[in-house]
C-alpha cells in the first residue's frame, strides 16, 4: 500500500500542478518521467538483490525512511533537475523496492501457502489504487499540492515505518530458521545468470510481461480510447472503483489455485478472461461494455501478478530470488514503456482501436501458447 506514492496513477494526479510550476508540455514531462523510470528499473537490478543477503528488517527500514525523505523533498520541486532527480527516486523506492519487499517476502517465506500469502500482499495495492487518489485530490485542494507531498512523507515513515518496525521486530529468528529448514534442504539454487540462459525463462518471460504491457497501454491512452467509444471521463473514474475491487478477486482466486495446483499449470491460462473480454469491446460501444473491460482488466492483472511472482519462486527456488525478482522488475518496466509508444502510434493512424484489440489478442494468444510448451522444459 505504501508504494503508492511512487505509482504512475498517482504522480499523474499531480501533473497540472507540476507542468505549471516547471513549465513543462505535456511531452517534455512524459519524457522526463519514462526516462527516469527506466533508469530506476536499471538501478533496481543491483539494489534489489541485495534483499537476499541484507535482513528484512533493515532492508525495509531503509527503503522506508529514503522514501519518505524524497516525498518530503518532492514537495519542494523548484527546477527541471531537482524535478528528474526526485522523479527517479519516487520510483526506485516506491514502484520498485517497496513493491519489490512485499512481493519478495511472500514468495519466499511462504511455501506451501505462498498463493495466499501473496494475494494478501497484493490487497494494499488494490486498497490504495480506491482511497489514495480520493484522499490526494481532498488535500490538494485543502493544504496545495507541496503540503500533500510533505504530508505523505511523513506518514510514510510514522505509520508504515514504525509499523515495519514493529512487525518484523523477531524476524530474523524466523529467518534463521527458515535457512536451516528450508534452504539447507532445497536442491532449487538458481543465480540470475544461470536463470538468463535457461530456455524454459524465454518461454514464460513474455507472457508475464503482457498484462503489465496491456494495462500500462490502455490505461495510459484511455482518454482516446473514450473517444472512441463515446464514453465520458466521469464514467471512467467510476469504473475505476471496478477495477480496484476486480483486481482483488482476482489475485484472491489467484492465490487459492496457485496453492491447490501451482504457478506453472495456471500461467497459460490466466489471460483468457482478458481475451474474450477485448474482443466483446471491439465489438459494442455501450457503458456497461466500460464497466466489464475494467472489471475484467483488473481481475486479470490480479490474478497475473499473483501467478507470476509464484512462477519464479517455483521454477528458480527462494535463494536467490530477490535478484531474480529485480531482473523481472526491469523487464516488466521497459514493457511498461513501450506500450504508451505502440498504442499510441496505432491510434494515430485513425480510427484503430479494433486493430489494437486484434494485435494485443493476437500476442496473447502467442505467449499463452509459448508457456503452454515451457512445462516439457526441466
Amino acid at each position: 500500500m505504501g508504494s503508492a506514492f511512487g505509482q504512475t496513477y498517482f504522480i499523474s494526479l499531480f501533473g497540472a500542478e507540476l507542468k505549471e510550476t516547471l513549465s513543462l508540455t505535456n511531452g517534455e514531462f512524459g519524457s522526463y518521467y519514462s526516462l527516469a523510470t527506466i533508469i530506476s528499473a536499471i538501478t533496481l537490478i543491483w539494489v534489489g538483490k541485495l534483499i537476499d543477503s541484507v535482513a528484512l528488517r533493515k532492508y525495509t527500514l531503509f527503503v522506508i525512511i529514503c522514501f519518505s525523505v524524497v516525498c518530503i523533498t518532492f514537495g519542494f520541486v523548484s527546477n527541471i533537475v531537482m524535478f528528474f532527480i526526485c522523479i527517479y527516486f519516487l520510483r526506485l523506492f516506491g514502484q520498485g523496492l517497496m513493491t519489490h519487499i512485499s512481493r519478495t517476502s511472500m514468495a519466499r517465506y511462504f511455501d506451501k501457502n505462498r498463493g495466499k500469502a501473496l494475494a494478501v500482499s497484493g490487497y494494499g495495492s488494490s486498497f490504495a489504487e480506491m482511497i489514495f487518489p480520493f484522499i490526494a485530490v481532498s488535500l490538494i485542494g485543502l493544504i496545495g499540492w507541496r503540503l500533500t507531498w510533505i504530508t505523505g512523507g511523513l506518514a510514510l515513515i510514522l505509520f508504515f515505518g514504525l509499523l515495519a518496525f514493529y512487525l518484523l521486530r523477531n524476524h530474523q529468528e524466523y529467518h534463521d530458521s527458515f535457512l536451516k529448514n528450508n534452504i539447507s534442504e532445497s536442491n532449487i539454487t538458481w543465480k540470475r545468470r544461470d536463470v538468463l540462459k535457461d530456455k524454459k525463462f524465454y518461454l514464460y518471460l513474455p507472457i508475464t510481461l503482457m498484462m503489465s504491457f496491456t494495462v500500462t497501454g490502455f490505461l495510459f491512452h484511455q482518454v482516446e480510447i473514450a473517444g472512441y467509444k463515446s464514453w465520458t471521463l466521469e464514467m471512467i473514474s467510476y469504473a475505476f472503483v471496478f477495477y480496484a475491487i476486480s483486481a482483488i478477486i482476482g489475485t484472491t482466486i489467484a492465490g487459492l489455485a496457485v496453492d491447490k495446483y501451482n504457478a506453472r499449470q495456471l500461467v497459460p491460462f490466466f489471460s483468457i478472461p482478458i481475451i474474450l473480454t477485448l474482443l466483446t469491446l471491439s465489438q459494442f460501444n455501450g457503458i456497461l461494455i466500460l464497466f466489464v473491460y475494467m472489471s475484467i482488466l483488473g481481475l486479470t492483472q490480479g490474478m497475473a501478478e499473483n501467478i507470476s511472482s509464484a512462477l519464479w519462486a517455483e521454477l528458480y527456488g527462494v535463494n536467490n530470488l530477490g535478484a531474480i525478482k529485480a531482473l523481472m522488475h526491469f523487464f516488466i518496466v521497459l514493457a511498461s514503456a513501450a506500450s504508451p509508444f505502440l498504442f499510441g502510434f496505432i491510434l494515430d493512424q485513425g480510427d484503430t482501436v479494433g486493430s489494437l484489440i486484434l494485435i494485443t489478442n493476437a500476442l496473447f494468444i502467442l505467449f499463452s501458447i509459448m508457456s503452454y510448451f515451457g512445462k516439457y522444459f526441466k
